[in-house]
């Protein structure tokens, strides 16, 4: 699954450290999620999305929303 999470969080200046510590999830779950190594759980894809502010399908866009170009 393509994440987008590493980009937005470089974007607006968010260091993984802070987004670990709002989420609740270990250093090493968030760095195999932002590269690309795992898939979230719902659980985690939730608290990272309330997190940022950004809906789940912004930082893992599924098959069909990159088919249509989204």
């Amino acid at each position: 699954m393509e994440s987008k999470l590493k980009d937005i969080l470089k974007s607006r200046g968010i260091k993984q450290k802070w987004l670990e510590e709002q989420t609740g999830i270990s250093h090493a779950a968030m760095s195999s999620l932002c590269n690309h190594k795992s898939e979230p759980t719902l659980k985690s894809a939730r608290a990272i999305s309330k997190a940022l502010g950004v809906p789940i399908e912004e930082i893992w866009p599924d098959d069909e929303e990159k088919a249509r170009g989204h």
